[in-house]
């Protein structure tokens, strides 16, 4: 039988649709990076590719590893996760200098037609600068922080697996704009002096300091789902929001702190800390120019193919057969995801010498088939049962035409090892009792678990991801229409005497 320990690092939630966006990231950077190096460009050295690989790791592990299964649980695993979106990922994506390698490993149709002239759209420049604005990037960042570790925000993404994924997006693209300034990507150029970022980061280091001392001095459970939940690895709901504020001032600190002495000692030594930003700034005027060409892109192709290749048209056609399958990649992924964020705990008893936890859906219960998910604790000692045996049965109230269901609930179903999960279908609106049994070595008990179902709404659920994609699609025809469209010449008629 596997320990608990063992099974909290087992306890994985993978993400298909952020796997696949993070894979097809590194595949096309490391592209565009290997046409850089060939190309003899002194900006694209091995430890830039290494950093963008190792922050899009990092990306990844703080959305997949066990720190996501166990944040609605436990503080300190949800902390963690958000010093990683913060404080790691960014800084280490960014010193990849990705702008002209994503650029660049893009297909040649897609940089030529739209990466290109969109990044050197005045607009774009112009929204972009603001953006990366000190001011604007420590406004922001402070904002997100702030914002969502209020109680009504934070029980918000606790609750639903949508506004979880939300906050996590705003967690990681505030940062980005944040540490931009600091890390100044190649070719980007710098708004404020270098030394203007010692101050910079010690403002955003007293903003993490205030937030993080707020959730360790507190003297109460600031987040009530925290409260009511099982208490696992023997820390109270209290003790776990000190560690996770000592987490988040120790971590943030160091985040902060390190990179503001690293920057005080460079402008003290009177030596440039960013030498090659003057180097980029001569090989590219605009990302137009570090477009590779469409000889360079099929150089590898046999002789006797390449006069079949080179064409426009063939350009535009395999990019939109790219582009339809990586799309509808996506969305596949995206609509076969799941994720046990959506449930909540709906039941909570003693019996004998067991705790028993029951979390199903959150929200209103609706008829059909539920997944439930119990974990069982020994009442005196409060450690997790895993070799507990969990039977789940649901029976309709009386009056109600429906039938019973049983089920026998396992851990091969449950991202979260600790808890064992069946699905049961509540086939009616009504009132039901799901039963729970329990069995651990002699002892049996049993736990009664009164539900109401709701009737499900009818109707065909919006397709989000579908218009998202087609939708994108129609923006980047248009654009292509509009770039290429044929003016109108006018013939002038005639003067009449």
């Amino acid at each position: 039988m596997p320990s608990v320990a063992q099974a909290v690092l087992r306890s994985w939630a993978i993400p298909p649709a952020a796997t696949f966006a993070i894979v097809l990231s590194a595949l096309v950077y490391l592209r565009g990076w290997w046409l850089l190096r060939r190309a003899g460009s002194p900006d694209a050295p091995p430890w830039r590719a290494v950093t963008f690989l190792i922050g899009l790791f990092t990306l990844w592990f703080a959305l997949a590893s066990p720190m996501d299964v166990f944040n609605g649980l436990v503080l300190t695993a949800h902390m963690l996760q958000h010093m990683l979106l913060m404080m790691v990922a960014p800084p280490l994506i960014l010193l990849g200098a990705p702008l002209v390698p994503m650029v660049r490993g893009l297909p040649i149709f897609a940089a030529r037609e739209f990466a290109g002239p969109f990044l050197n759209w005045s607009v774009a420049k112009r929204v972009g600068g603001a953006l990366t604005h000190p001011v604007v990037a420590l406004l922001l960042m402070g904002l997100a922080m702030f914002a969502w570790h209020t109680p009504a925000l934070y029980e918000l993404a606790l609750r639903s697996s949508t506004w979880h994924q939300v906050e996590h997006a705003c967690f990681f693209l505030t940062s980005i704009i944040f540490w931009w300034p600091v890390v100044q990507p190649w070719p980007s150029r710098a708004q404020w002096p270098r030394w203007a970022m010692v101050p910079y980061l010690l403002i955003a280091d007293l903003e993490n300091t205030a937030l993080s001392a707020i959730l360790t001095f507190s003297d109460r459970v600031l987040y009530p789902s925290y409260a009511v939940v099982p208490r696992l690895f023997g820390l109270s709901a209290l003790e776990d929001q000190v560690a996770a504020g000592a987490i988040m001032w120790v971590v943030g600190s160091l985040a902060f702190v390190v990179p503001a002495v690293i920057i005080a000692v460079q402008c003290l030594s009177r030596k440039s800390a960013r030498p090659e930003i003057a180097v980029a700034r001569k090989h590219y005027r605009s990302f137009d120019e570090a477009l590779p060409t469409f000889s360079e892109v099929i150089a590898p192709v046999p002789r006797f193919l390449r006069a079949r290749l080179t064409t426009r048209r063939l350009e535009a056609v395999s990019f939109a057969l790219l582009f339809i399958a990586v799309g509808f990649s996506f969305v596949r992924f995206l609509s076969s995801s799941s994720d046990d964020d959506d449930q909540a705990l709906r039941f909570a008893g003693t019996s004998g010498s067991f705790a028993v936890a029951v979390f199903a859906p959150a929200g209103d219960l609706a008829a059909g088939p539920s997944r439930f998910s119990v974990l069982v604790q020994d009442l005196g000692s409060r450690e997790v049962l895993l070799d507990a045996a969990v039977e789940l049965s649901a029976h309709p109230a009386a009056g109600l035409q429906a039938s019973s269901t049983i089920a026998q609930a396992s851990y091969e179903d449950s991202e979260n090892k600790l808890l064992q999960s069946a699905e049961l279908n509540l086939s009616t609106a009504g009132d039901w009792t799901v039963d729970v049994i329990v069995r651990h070595n002699s002892r049996a008990v049993e736990f009664l678990m009164p539900l109401h179902a709701v009737k499900g709404e009818v109707g065909i659920e919006f397709p989000w991801s579908y218009a998202v994609f087609f939708t994108l699609a129609a923006v980047l025809l248009l654009t292509y229409i509009r770039r290429h469209r044929t003016p109108k010449t006018c013939t002038s008629l005639p003067r009449l005497a």
